[in-house]
């Protein structure tokens, strides 16, 4: 659901329309818009997901994005079973970061940085893959604490990109949060 936040000169101006941003370097009316700009996925259905998703990003280190398949690098098996393959990657333009400097905020990317990759449920690149995609955004949303930047696309296979858990898989992170998270999460299976 959109909304927009409150303005704040803390978090310094928009380059647009010069206004306060509405969240560290991030203006709410301008920077959404600019997001679905210059990419493309190459598949309508995809490309329109991401968009709307794009749309209602309230800041700049929560964007989901159209992550091209070239941009990972050493991918590696991490994990097999039921509908997916799982795999880490090392994502060449990273993860986007806000930092404050100078007392300015200011945008950066961790960049090279460790990212899963998952392959989605549906073979064809339906849009199956995109309700379970949807499925780990409200996940998210909730508060798992487990990432998730953006999807790319590899032999007409949609690919989920997000935070490398070293510590488990989303399995296990579901299962220990299990209880705080119950009842709280919409999934549309």
């Amino acid at each position: 659901m959109y909304y927009l936040r409150a303005r704040f000169s803390g978090y310094g101006k928009c380059s647009n329309c010069n206004e306060y941003n509405t969240f560290p370097v991030w203006c709410q009316t301008c920077d959404p818009k600019e997001t679905t700009q210059g990419w493309t996925s190459g598949d309508k259905a995809l490309y329109d997901f991401i968009k709307n998703h794009q749309l209602e990003t309230i800041a700049y280190d929560e964007v989901i994005e159209w992550i091209p398949f070239d941009k990972l690098k050493n991918m590696k098996l991490i994990g097999e079973g039921g509908f997916s393959t799982v795999f880490s990657a090392i994502w060449l333009d990273g993860v986007r970061k806000v930092e404050y400097e100078d007392g300015k905020y200011k945008r950066t990317r961790e960049t090279s940085c460790k990212v899963a990759v998952k392959t989605l449920s549906s073979e064809d690149g339906s849009s199956d893959s995109l309700v379970e995609f949807k499925n780990h955004i409200e996940c998210r949303m909730k508060g798992t604490g487990l990432e998730v930047y953006g999807l790319t696309r590899y032999d007409n296979k949609y690919m989920m990109v997000f935070q490398y858990a070293n510590e488990g898989n989303l399995h296990q992170c579901l299962q220990s949060n299990f209880k705080r998270l119950h009842g709280k999460i919409n999934y549309n299976c």
